[in-house]
């Protein structure tokens, strides 16, 4: 782990493209890709990843967990 990072857990969502591919994804991720939230545990991610996934299955989205990294005091410069 970098120093001075936290390692955090983030709950995505994934709205399919109307189309069925992935070029609209590209050209405007804002509209497709939502980070839902930040959870301090991989475990606590997949739980909810889960649950919104058990929730929403019929509205055309998927969640999914993923690790990323916290700088409380900022990113560090070289």
């Amino acid at each position: 782990m970098t120093k001075g990072a936290e390692p955090l857990f983030a709950v995505i969502r994934l709205d399919r493209a109307h189309d069925g591919s992935f070029d609209s994804v590209f050209a405007n991720p804002n509209a497709y890709v939502t980070v839902k939230e930040l959870l301090p545990t991989l475990e606590d991610a997949e739980r909810e990843v889960e649950r919104l996934n058990t929730l929403n299955a019929d509205k055309g989205c998927v969640y999914f967990a993923q690790m990323t990294r916290f700088f409380a005091d900022g990113r560090p410069t070289a």
